[in-house]
């Protein structure tokens, strides 16, 4: 998927006309007309705000060049010449020296009759402590320059191989391999943790019984130590670890512990996770306690920036998840009408290229990883109980309960001995939409403009700094976001459209698609968000379609959570209201007429023996 920003050369669509960037200067942006040339500037937050809205639409530009730069992964580095014993950097430099004053590159320019003149010459003028008891002869000069050019004149060609001096082991009878081996696997490798010692003597029990099958001259050897830890050293010491102490001491035992990958840029990599809020809080209109809320959060790990939250009273699922990378994703426009008390500016926003993410089965669902692969978002799961490989999210979540939620009336503090005398119920006053408030306040004006230590500086000031060198990606529009990042369902296609949340919508796509195939089962994407609209999938065409529902006045601007609220206390209300008394009263005595007019025209089986005897 192609991703956008404000830059020279990107192309968009503002209410229907098509416009190409040609001036960026500050927060300016200078727009020319494709169609009639006219020139239109812009504030970069207006701009913002309309693609929020959906009235901007980057589109691609056939001229432009979407060739992506990756980034080169270095590759290990080799042992160096420092890296050998003493002499045999001196051997090495020794035969380094010949070559650089004879063929510095590569080439003979000396006829092989004169070479052991010009060798002697060359050896006489370097130090004695180097050059030598005497010269080198031909043979091992000429081989020397071939390893020196073969390996690009890297002076390791013409280290010696010392370490690969020795005699070999001798081989073992295959028979004898495997009884060790099976020793091994039997004995050694196992939670019982038992010694080499008995390893040995289980085989060597093994080869007794082997040794009367066999004739003399073929009986196997006794197992001895060395031959035991020779065939140990083959096994990797990760799963010797794990056999004898298990995984997680293996892992721990083998694992070095550092700063983790490092990012160059901002919305590299973004870490996610949840936590239970440590705060009671209470309903807005009745004043009873709901509970702790539940939040989840996305930070930047190059600028330590959060860019993305989400709290509800619902555990962690794979929906608070996409509201959450939803968010995260979308410009922040709204904080100024919603939450005026707040003075900075929420500036973060864009396409994300990793998502780092532990092992919650909402991390694992479906919908989450088919929504970031269509968004260009690899997702990155750490291992299992490895906090630390996502150690920055880890923090941030406690640093937001110990040094903002505890501050609050009604926390519940980390832990219950944490309280003491404190009663939290009592006091808990917020509601969840002041909760919202504070925390919003708390990201904005509070922690991106205090100093971090492990940037050594401001997240904002290094947001900024980042953003200014690597700008922002965004979709093609909103619509793409509320589709990808929606709640997936089927529905039935029917006369009224189709019925989502209780609710009908329709549009003159969904007319069509009814013409062409009639009542079907269609997959339908709907945003928690907003229940105005929804989108349907078109199995024909490949693509979405838009639906309004058709109490437009009601449900645009409404969430799923604030639409099932309102239908239950609207039925709640019904059910105790004396019109829904009196109506169970109606058909009550309804059903009691309609029994009572059954009896009379049909009579009971006595009337009609009766009946039947005077006839």
């Amino acid at each position: 998927m192609t991703r956008y920003s404000f830059r020279n050369g990107e192309c968009l669509r503002l209410d229907g006309t098509a416009y190409r960037i040609t001036q960026v200067s500050g927060r300016n942006v200078g727009l020319t007309s494709c169609s009639d040339g006219s020139l239109l500037v812009r504030n970069v937050d207006e701009l913002l705000s309309q693609y929020a809205k959906g009235r901007l639409i980057f589109v691609d530009a056939a001229q432009l060049d979407g060739q992506k730069i990756q980034a080169e992964q270095r590759a290990a580095v080799d042992r160096g010449l420092a890296d050998f014993p003493e002499k045999i950097q001196r051997l090495a430099l020794r035969k380094f020296k010949f070559l650089r004053e004879i063929c510095p590159d590569g080439r003979m320019s000396v006829p092989r009759a004169l070479l052991s003149d010009l060798l002697r010459s060359v050896w006489e003028k370097l130090d004695p402590e180097t050059r030598g008891e005497r010269p080198p002869c031909l043979a091992s000069f000429y081989s020397w320059r071939r390893s020196w050019v073969w390996a690009d004149f890297d002076i390791r060609a013409l280290i010696d191989k010392w370490e690969l001096r020795g005699k070999k082991p001798s081989l073992l009878p295959d028979k004898l391999n495997e009884l060790i081996d099976e020793g091994i696997e039997k004995i050694y490798l196992t939670p019982q943790r038992e010694s080499l010692c008995e390893v040995r003597d289980w085989v060597q029990h093994e080869i007794e019984k082997e040794n009367r099958r066999r004739a003399p001259e073929d009986a196997l050897p006794g197992a001895t130590h060395r031959m035991l830890r020779r065939a140990l050293s083959r096994i990797d010491r990760y799963a010797v670890l794990k056999a004898r102490y298990g995984e997680r001491y293996a892992q721990e035992a083998t694992r070095i512990y550092g700063k983790g990958p490092a990012c160059t840029r901002p919305l590299e990599r973004v870490e996610v996770d949840h936590t239970p809020l440590d705060i009671l809080v209470t309903d807005s209109s009745t004043g009873l306690l709901l509970g702790r809320p539940w939040i989840t959060v996305m930070i930047d790990a190059y600028s330590r920036m959060i860019v993305g939250i989400h709290i509800s009273f619902r555990k962690p699922s794979v929906r608070s998840v996409l509201r959450c990378l939803k968010h995260a994703i979308l410009p922040k426009t709204y904080v100024k009408d919603r939450f005026p008390e707040v003075s900075g500016q929420w500036d973060a926003y864009g396409l994300i290229d990793q998502l780092m993410c532990d092992n919650g089965l909402e991390f694992h669902a479906q919908d989450l990883e088919a929504a970031c692969a269509e968004l260009g978002i690899h997702v990155i799961y750490c291992p299992t109980r490895a906090p630390q490989m996502k150690g920055r999210i880890e923090r941030v979540l406690k640093t937001l309960n110990y040094g903002l939620v505890h501050m609050q009336p009604g926390t519940t503090f980390s832990k219950y001995d944490k309280r003491h005398a404190y009663d939290s119920e009592r006091t808990a006053v917020l509601t969840l939409e002041a909760l919202e408030e504070i925390v919003h306040r708390w990201c904005i004006d509070i922690y991106s403009n205090a100093f971090h230590r492990g940037i050594q500086t401001t997240p904002k000031q290094k947001w900024d700094e980042g953003v200014a060198k690597y700008p922002r990606r965004l979709p093609p529009s909103i619509d793409v976001m509320n589709v990808y990042l929606g709640n997936s369902t089927t529905r039935t296609l029917g006369k009224h459209g189709v019925g989502v949340h209780g609710l009908q919508y329709a549009s003159h796509a969904l007319q069509d698609l009814k013409f062409r195939l009639g009542n079907i089962k269609v997959t339908v994407r709907t945003d928690p968000d907003d229940i105005g609209t929804i989108f349907v999938f078109d199995e024909e065409e490949k693509q979405y379609v838009e639906a309004k529902c058709t109490l437009q006045g009601y449900a645009d601007g409404v969430t799923a959570e604030q639409h099932r609220w309102m239908s239950s206390k609207a039925n709640k209300d019904y059910k105790n209201s004396p019109r829904h008394l009196a109506l169970l009263a109606a058909k009550s005595a309804l059903r009691d007429y309609t029994a009572r007019l059954l009896q009379e025209s049909c009579p009971t089986k006595k009337e009609a023996q009766a009946r039947q005897g005077r006839e």
